[in-house]
């Protein structure tokens, strides 16, 4: 779903579905339980807006690069000076049983500085391998994070609204920074179509339910549902009057036009409602 300021003359409160049941609704005390059960409570989960601490994780990073390099430091130090002791001792650097069972005070201290570098190497590269995948994920809309702060800061409006903030501290400022933040739910695809959906009084037929009197849900399934059906008609339009324009014409050079423009009109309806890429759209053109 995805939360959207509710204007004042779009106002209505749909019924509770757990009076509807016959259920008494569930209250979460005020802070951490309400706003999880809040996240929780929407099947788009597009309330999954996390802080991805880009700052923390690039410090974490670059300290965990400092000591690996400190580490590596210390073992070719180590090879530099066993390199030039007796050939028992060199027997160490190709022979792992015999590093491993060596009494020899610099192997052990070699083989202890081998088991932190693999414990180093691991947590840097899993701490790696974790970012790439904070970094892909899809930033927050806008919409989303300003309704969501209005709701967490206790400003929604109605008499179901609410009146005192979610957190404290720095827990309250969580959304401000919204470079900073992620969203974990999958990404949802934004074409003109979908945007065209979400405009005023057209987003209405989307609309799933209300938080509140100034905050309402809507349903991503509806919105797409909305935009496959109005891209089916649009197709089928389209496809129909091209070939009644080009039966009813027998100029051929009017047909050689028609033809151009009925092509381009194609190709513009394409990059136009779909995502399609570059070489969906040539293919596609071509066909």
């Amino acid at each position: 779903m995805r939360l959207k300021l509710w204007k004042s003359q779009e106002r209505g409160v749909n019924p509770d579905p757990d009076l509807e049941l016959g259920q008494a609704p569930r209250n979460f005390i005020n802070g951490f339980p309400s706003v999880a059960a809040f996240i929780a409570s929407d099947p788009d989960n597009s309330f999954f807006i996390y802080n991805a601490f880009h700052r923390l994780s690039s410090r974490n990073l670059l300290y965990l690069e400092a000591e690996i390099l400190d580490l590596q430091k210390q073992q070719d130090d180590l090879d530099f000076r066993d390199s030039r002791r007796d050939p028992d001792v060199q027997q160490c650097f190709r022979s792992w049983t015999k590093l491993r069972t060596s009494g020899d005070p610099d192997q052990v201290k070699r083989m202890e500085l081998i088991e932190k570098i693999r414990e180093r190497l691991k947590e840097y590269q899993e701490a790696l391998v974790l970012q790439q995948t904070v970094l892909k994920m899809e930033k927050p809309q806008s919409g989303t994070v300003e309704a969501l702060k209005l709701w967490l800061d206790g400003r929604s409006e109605g008499p179901s609204g609410r009146h005192a903030p979610s957190f404290s501290g720095l827990m309250a400022h969580r959304l401000d920074d919204e470079n900073n933040l992620v969203a974990m739910h999958p990404a949802f695809e934004k074409d003109w179509l979908a945007r065209l959906v979400e405009l005023p009084y057209l987003r209405l037929i989307c609309l799933d339910t209300h938080v509140d009197e100034s905050i309402a849900l809507f349903s991503m399934r509806k919105i797409n549902r909305a935009v496959t059906i109005i891209s089916m008609v649009l197709a089928v339009v389209l496809l129909i009057v091209s070939i009644v324009t080009l039966y009813l014409v027998t100029n051929n050079n009017t047909r050689l036009a028609l033809i151009c423009v009925f092509t381009v009109v194609f190709a513009g309806s394409v990059h136009l409602l779909t995502n399609a890429k570059r070489a969906e759209l040539f293919a596609s053109t071509a066909a």
